[in-house]
């Protein structure tokens, strides 16, 4: 009976403990963050960008697409639109690709269909990767305005 009356007291310390953690990390307010993603001085249209905790476990990842004019908004990880990031230091990525006709049909190797278009990105490398990027940012409590100046000779 006491083993019984000890699991049971566990139980509810185990129960009572993790449901304030989830509680925690659940209800954390996200910041509005918006600006305007630019190439070379150019607005860009169509650009995924992602916003990645610097300290890894602490914090999400938050991330948008760049429309007309480059202007984008995050939205949390778990989609909320337009709300945004938590604050703290986040590394950002952003990624474009544009679809180029190919001059003549090809066989793709591994599936054997026959393939017209590519995929190919828009910007450099160095941008698309977290461990390279060179963007470094700070959300704060509040709205956000922060613009993204890409160059194309990185």
């Amino acid at each position: 009976m006491k083993h019984n009356n000890f699991l049971f007291v566990f139980l509810i310390l185990f129960v009572l403990f993790f449901g304030c953690i989830s509680r925690k990390t659940s209800n954390l307010e996200t910041q509005y963050v918006e600006g305007i993603i630019t190439l070379d001085g150019i607005p860009l249209q169509g650009a995924h960008i992602q916003f990645i905790p610097k300290s890894e476990g602490i914090g999400q990842e938050a991330g948008g697409v760049s429309g007309k004019g480059g202007f984008y908004k995050l939205s949390s990880l778990n989609g909320d639109p337009g709300k945004g990031a938590l604050e703290g230091e986040y590394l950002v990525t952003v990624a474009k690709n544009e679809v180029i006709e190919l001059p003549k049909p090809r066989i793709n190797p591994v599936t054997g269909d026959e393939e017209t278009h590519e995929t190919k990105s828009v910007l450099p490398e160095i941008y698309r990767n977290k461990i390279k990027t060179p963007i470094s940012v700070t959300v704060v409590r509040g709205k956000n305005r922060i613009d993204i100046k890409l160059e194309s000779s990185n």
